[in-house]
């Protein structure tokens, strides 16, 4: 999944030193996991330059330990929260099915399959229960049941 959090620049550095994209996704990951999921523009970037950093280095290294593909479902957990708080379910539906792919990629080249389903089944649940929740609440409420309707001649 391609997002547009980096910049061209910083993309490519990345891409020729994937350490330095896991380095980037772990820290950004730690700082954004210690803190509370408020939907600050700053967080929102944080999370999104985590998830694309780690799709860089775990495209670069797909044979993922369990720890790893567990800590990009967070990842991604994080980025699909902060944009259901904005009200951005489209967007967040893409990153499930971004993450998504990404994660059966990794399992179908290495990585530790059980977390692989372990982390897909938590995209869909965890996440998909957050965006139908969010639409959910965008319903309107039902409004007041009609009243029964008594026949009445006129004179």
């Amino acid at each position: 999944m391609r997002l547009k959090f980096l910049c061209k620049t910083h993309r490519q550095a990345l891409l020729e030193d994937t350490e330095a994209a896991r380095s980037l996704w772990l820290d950004l990951h730690a700082r954004l996991h210690a803190g509370r999921p408020v939907p600050t523009p700053e967080r929102v970037r944080q999370a999104g330059t985590a998830l694309e950093a780690a799709g860089i280095y775990l495209m670069a290294s797909p044979a993922a330990d369990a720890g790893l593909v567990s800590r990009y479902q967070e990842t991604a957990q994080q980025l699909i929260e902060l944009l259901v708080q904005l009200r951005q379910t489209r967007l967040a539906i893409v990153v499930i099915s971004g993450a998504s792919a990404l994660v059966e990629h990794l399992a179908r080249n290495g990585a530790d399959r059980t977390a692989a389903l372990n982390a897909c089944r938590q995209l869909t649940l965890r996440g998909m229960g957050q965006v139908e929740s969010a639409m959910g609440s965008r319903t309107a409420p039902p409004g007041p049941r009609p009243l029964p309707v008594q026949s009445a001649t006129l004179h």
